[in-house]
């Protein structure tokens, strides 16, 4: 497929030359450093995974005394050492002292690409023949897409339901960066084995035995999972300080409801068939205090029967997966975005706290543990 800025040049009559971009300075207190746009406004090219691009990146880095500088974006990467929002032109002159620029496809790879800058592009949204760097010599660029295919294609809009671009390995792009350094280096002992749709979006669920206070982020929903372990006290003190979603196997009581409707945005009740009926009134004390009722059904069996017995109350099942999606071995670890705390005690899944493995990240092949499955980025290394 054609480059865009070869069909701009001929609808424009007019012929593609390098741009001129007048720098405007900006302090940096470091001179190594390589640079990561962080593209947070258009969806498709948004990467998720800088967190652990840097990360992996690090050791080299630290030894070699390079630094990562890192432009635009919503959030900061984790392990970056500055994060810069600038003007374009301010950008430009970041740019130009950098040793590698990495980000999605888009003016700035083209301006690193004019200032003879190395780069890293990831595509998402469209195939590297339509918008690679075309302003320096083609072993100044890698180019990274997702596995392509004839069935999947890239989707050439700003949204992409499938989210393509968060098929491209953190590994490689790590490994990318590093093969246009002269630096002492040797390959990314590193290997995604298998990346969950929720990661790296982060869950926090918490037991209600004890009260401790949580670190929280200003948006955060937490899970009060009343039906791993309940104490009353502590269960009121973490639903009237946080904004909620209770996950319980009983009714709670219009009363107790009530006194924490207002921190309460959820409530899901894991039901079976066996359950005696509940009251018509109960589901209107619900939505009089505006909280949002689904029902957990465990057994697939008793789907159907729930869904057609309550059928204005939303019904899925509890879990879909028991099964591993991909092999793995006594090397598997894992990274979650889940975390479930009871206590002073942090676990990374549902498994491990039933194994009493708190901050332990090592796969387990159980049916417990794949439950969970679309929190977790599944690796190797050696």
């Amino acid at each position: 497929m054609a480059h865009l800025l070869e069909e701009y040049a001929k609808s424009l009559g007019v012929k593609i030359s390098s741009p001129v971009v007048k720098d405007h300075f900006f302090p940096l207190n470091f001179d190594k450093y390589i640079t990561i746009s962080k593209d947070d406004g258009i969806e498709s090219k948004s990467y998720p995974y800088y967190d652990l691009v840097v990360d992996l990146l690090k050791p080299f880095f630290d030894r070699a005394n390079i630094k990562i500088v890192q432009l635009g974006g919503n959030s900061r990467i984790k392990g970056s050492d500055a994060a810069l929002n600038l003007t374009f032109k301010q950008k430009s002159f970041i740019i130009s002292n950098s040793l590698v620029h990495v980000g999605g496809d888009g003016v700035l790879s083209h301006l690193a690409s004019s200032k003879q800058i190395p780069t890293v592009n990831l595509f998402g949204n469209t195939f590297p023949s339509n918008n690679r760097p075309i302003f320096s010599k083609p072993s100044l660029n890698k180019n990274l897409t997702p596995p392509w295919n004839s069935k999947q294609k890239p989707s050439f809009s700003n949204i992409d339901p499938q989210k393509q671009i968060k098929k491209i390995k953190a590994e490689d792009i790590a490994q990318s960066v590093l093969d246009f350094l002269d630096i002492e280096k040797e390959e990314i002992n590193f290997r995604t084995k298998y990346v969950g749709d929720s990661f790296p979006q982060n869950a926090v669920q918490v037991i209600p035995t004890s009260f401790n206070p949580l670190k929280l982020d200003p948006n955060q929903l937490l899970v009060v999972r009343a039906d791993y372990g309940f104490d009353e006290n502590a269960f009121l003190s973490y639903c009237s300080r946080y904004k909620v979603a209770i996950c319980v196997d009983q009714l709670i009581q219009p009363q107790a409801l009530s006194n924490i409707a207002a921190n309460t945005k959820s409530l899901f009740i894991i039901i079976n068939k066996d359950w005696d009926d509940i009251p018509d009134n109960y589901f209107k004390i619900l939505k009089n205090l505006n909280i949002e009722l689904v029902f957990l059904v465990k057994e697939e069996e008793d789907l159907p029967y729930i869904r057609n017995k309550y059928f204005d109350i939303p019904t899925q099942l509890y879990y879909t997966r028991t099964e591993a999606p991909c092999e793995v071995s006594e090397e598997s670890r894992f990274l979650s975005s889940f975390r479930l705390i009871e206590g002073n005690k942090e676990y990374l899944s549902a498994a491990h706290w039933k194994k009493g493995l708190d901050r332990n990240n090592k796969v387990l092949d159980t049916p417990d543990y794949w439950k969970e499955l679309e929190h977790f980025y599944i690796y190797e290394s050696d």
